[in-house]
């Protein structure tokens, strides 16, 4: 069913390209009848993000984390085969102490760092578990104290030899937690040392205090396009430009023609599920991801939405909420075409790019097809109206 709903969508998209999407951008996304599927067996839960990885020899992996355990589970991207499954210890001498839970990247199937959620170590593994390296960075070399990596904001990223690690809030600076909250670090690899940038979060609350709405407020996902560290921040409409080696930032108009008005739900205390619902429904921006082929960067936007009665927000929050379009970005960070796509029918979480095409997850819960035993993407092509497909 919904290769056939997808093929019915193939016919009409470029057809109503220019009404459905708005402004006369001049890209736009192509949805293709070509899918990527990964088997998951009975014990794998469908993962809530992605992560892929090119190595040395130019082969590419798709890899997650199962649920809440301390596994990891790599894939071939192209021909679908479980390649390894890494079960970590989180007691004992060879262990990520405590386990962890989203702060962690694959440069090759033989170098994991993964940060534990016990302490401020990042560990060094390979495919078999075994701990390589213990590297600390609780405390950069001028006395900050950093807040441990468990976000699901972007991932470690090594350049110059330093690995960089995202920061979020960090609640032990109290009232000037917004002036001096790092947004990066970086730990040299050889020596150990550990330094904070002195790049600041943007002022996204004047009055914010420690409770969930200001920890929604601050929240951002991260691409790195071999220079630069771009964030889309969930309640700013700016894109945010970090070069990391000479220290600076850049924002980036980035408004969405379909949010009017960007504002962090407020939260009362109560009734959590009023909170998700009002997430759900209120417009904001997801992840970014950057295409290397192309030179184009792409942006989740959740667009203002009314959901139905009956269905169930935290379970729509991890599939990708009921609606959203996707931004395109040129190199220099100009928005070049915005595209909208169907309720109920991709999952927004679960997206990544291979040899200069977007592949997006059909795995949205209330799709029809759903189904816990695959996961599968449907390949997106960038059209430029003037010169064709990409």
């Amino acid at each position: 069913m919904i290769r056939i709903l997808c093929c019915f969508w193939v016919a009409i998209t470029l057809f109503c390209s220019c009404s459905h999407n708005g402004r006369n951008y001049s890209f736009l996304l192509h949805p293709v009848d070509s899918f990527l599927t990964y088997a998951l067996d009975s014990d794998v839960k469908m993962p809530l993000f992605i992560r892929t990885c090119t190595s040395s020899d130019g082969k590419e992996y798709l890899y997650f984390q199962n649920s809440y355990l301390p596994e990891l589970l790599i894939y071939d991207v192209h021909n679908g085969s479980l390649v390894n499954k890494n079960v970590f210890e989180v007691e004992g001498s060879n262990a990520v102490k405590g386990g962890f839970l989203n702060g962690f990247m694959m440069s090759d199937c033989e170098h994991i760092y993964i940060a534990g959620l016990a302490d401020c170590n990042l560990y060094e593994t390979d495919t078999t578990g075994y701990i390589k390296k213990r590297m600390n960075y609780a405390v950069t070399s001028d006395g900050y104290k950093l807040v441990g990596c468990f976000k699901e904001n972007g991932t470690f990223q090594f350049l110059n030899g330093k690995l960089y690690l995202t920061q979020s809030l960090n609640w032990q600076l109290g009232e000037e937690v917004m002036e001096k909250s790092s947004l990066l670090c970086c730990i040299d690899t050889l020596s150990g040392n550990t330094t904070s940038l002195p790049i600041a979060f943007p002022a996204i609350d004047e009055h914010l205090v420690r409770d969930a709405a200001s920890s929604l407020a601050s929240e951002y996902k991260c691409c790195f396009d071999g220079h630069r560290f771009v964030y889309s921040f969930a309640y700013m409409d700016d894109l945010l430009v970090v070069d990391p080696i000479a220290c600076s930032v850049e924002y980036k108009q980035g408004k969405s023609q379909y949010v009017d008005n960007i504002q962090c739900p407020s939260y009362q205390g109560g009734d959590d599920q009023v909170m998700q619902r009002q997430i759900c429904e209120s417009p904001s921006y997801g992840n970014i991801l950057y295409d290397s082929d192309n030179e184009i960067y792409y942006r989740i936007v959740y667009i203002p939405q009314e959901v139905e009665a009956g269905v169930e927000a935290l379970t729509l929050l991890r599939s990708g909420r009921k609606q959203f379009s996707i931004q395109i970005f040129d190199k220099q960070l100009t928005m070049i075409g915005e595209h909208v796509f169907p309720p109920y029918t991709y999952n927004s979480r679960l997206c990544f790019v291979t040899k200069g095409k977007l592949y997006i997850s059909t795995n949205h819960v209330m799709n029809p097809d759903y189904s816990d035993d695959v996961l599968s993407f449907q390949m997106f092509e960038l059209v430029d109206k003037a010169g064709g497909i990409r």
